[in-house]
């Protein structure tokens, strides 16, 4: 039943309700006539006490009537697929140990050939020779 969830959030928000009537109830009544004295603190203090408690009340039980009406099938919710990555819908091949070797080859060759690069330009540029 739905009304299991109903009734309480009913309930909750005339709680708010009063704790809003509790915060304006002295600058409504004229109590405070002298300034803030104890019962308009305590009034104003305890109705934002109550509003709080209420909304809480109010949210709690709102969830719950969701979450019940999601699990009837009442409402729907629609959550976006994740797309998978490219590389993901591609079939991955086995490396063998050769296509590794070439790949690292080849990788190393390239991080030489810039270190003697590097290392030709600073030669250079401190006034020596090329590197033999």
């Amino acid at each position: 039943m739905i009304t299991k969830y109903l009734w309480p959030l009913i309930t909750s928000l005339f709680v708010v309700l009063f704790g809003v009537t509790l915060l304006i109830w002295p600058f409504a009544l004229h109590t405070n006539i002298r300034g803030w004295t104890p019962g308009t603190m305590s009034d104003f203090w305890t109705g934002l006490g109550v509003i709080v408690v209420g909304l809480f009340m109010a949210g709690g039980w709102y969830s719950h009537l969701h979450r019940e009406l999601i699990s009837r099938g009442i409402i729907r919710v629609h959550k976006p697929k994740p797309q998978e990555p490219a590389y993901a819908r591609q079939p991955a091949t086995p490396a063998t140990n050769d296509d590794l070797d070439d790949k690292l080859r080849i990788l190393a060759e390239s991080v030489l050939n810039d270190l003697n690069a590097q290392l030709e330009s600073k030669d250079r540029r401190r006034g020596g020779g090329p590197v033999a």
